[in-house]
């Protein structure tokens, strides 16, 4: 681990809530609420080829109105998702997910994933789906970009909390670590503990987000569980603290 993070532990809280959760059930399962007519009416109009789908009470699969998507669902070939570009397809069911999850600092928003610079007899998807794919097919995080401040390809209308939930639906690893989702709530919780890093997500350059992920990893294995669970206690906590301060009785006793 970095120096800087050296001696930085897991808080008790933490490691008591982590306890009693696991991955498959807290992780695997968690869900969202879905638009779909939102979202696959802004898909049409922005000209893409592509429709998301979720499921219904009983895990059936449809086509309209408010369904559920769970983290299970966010990964290659997701039966969610018919695209003519597999990747893309899965980028905007990531971006569905985040948006419209309860407990994330997410707006929905829809990405202009096109490129306004493209030239003529270029394709403007061209850019992003041919960082998708590295992804998808390297398994490794996009190409260090020495000629941006942050280190991050240019990725039209993708942020990095965007970026991040793709390359983990893909099972991104760097240097052993699988790439992990990143929310300004978890990572808000990280600086009120004590994390001496920028507190502004959209600010993290790929240095900083490797050591966010190395440093969900360590706890994870101090804490005897997984680093997707830590990450999801740091978003709750923020949103139960949230909660509290807003006096919100039917905030959950999560600590």
């Amino acid at each position: 681990m970095n120096r800087v993070d050296e001696g930085f532990e897991p808080p008790d809280a933490l490691v008591e809530w982590c306890r009693s959760r696991t991955f498959p059930l807290h992780v695997l399962d968690d869900e969202a609420t879905v638009d779909l007519d939102w979202w696959n009416a802004h898909l049409k109009d922005a000209g893409h080829t592509i429709s998301l789908r979720g499921r219904d009470l009983d895990g059936k699969v449809i086509t309209e109105g408010r369904a559920i998507v769970q983290r299970n669902d966010l990964r290659p070939s997701s039966d969610l998702v018919v695209a003519q570009h597999d990747g893309l397809g899965l980028l905007f069911l990531c971006a569905a997910w985040q948006g419209s999850h309860e407990s994330r600092r997410f707006t929905r928003r829809f990405p202009n994933v096109f490129n306004p610079h493209h030239r003529e007899d270029e394709d403007p998807l061209t850019q992003i789906t041919a960082i998708l794919d590295h992804c998808s097919k390297n398994k490794s995080m996009p190409v260090v970009r020495r000629d941006t401040w942050s280190g991050w390809p240019l990725t039209p209308g993708v942020g990095v909390s965007l970026m991040a939930a793709f390359m983990w639906a893909v099972g991104v690893q760097d240097e052993g670590r699988r790439a992990q989702m990143i929310d300004q709530y978890g990572v808000s919780t990280l600086i009120h503990e004590g994390w001496l890093e920028d507190p502004s997500v959209t600010g993290f350059t790929t240095r900083r987000y490797r050591r966010y992920c190395e440093l969900l990893d360590s706890w994870a294995y101090a804490a005897g569980t997984q680093p997707e669970i830590v990450e999801m206690w740091l978003v709750k906590r923020w949103s139960a603290r949230l909660a509290q301060a807003r006096n919100d009785v039917s905030a959950p006793t999560l600590f």
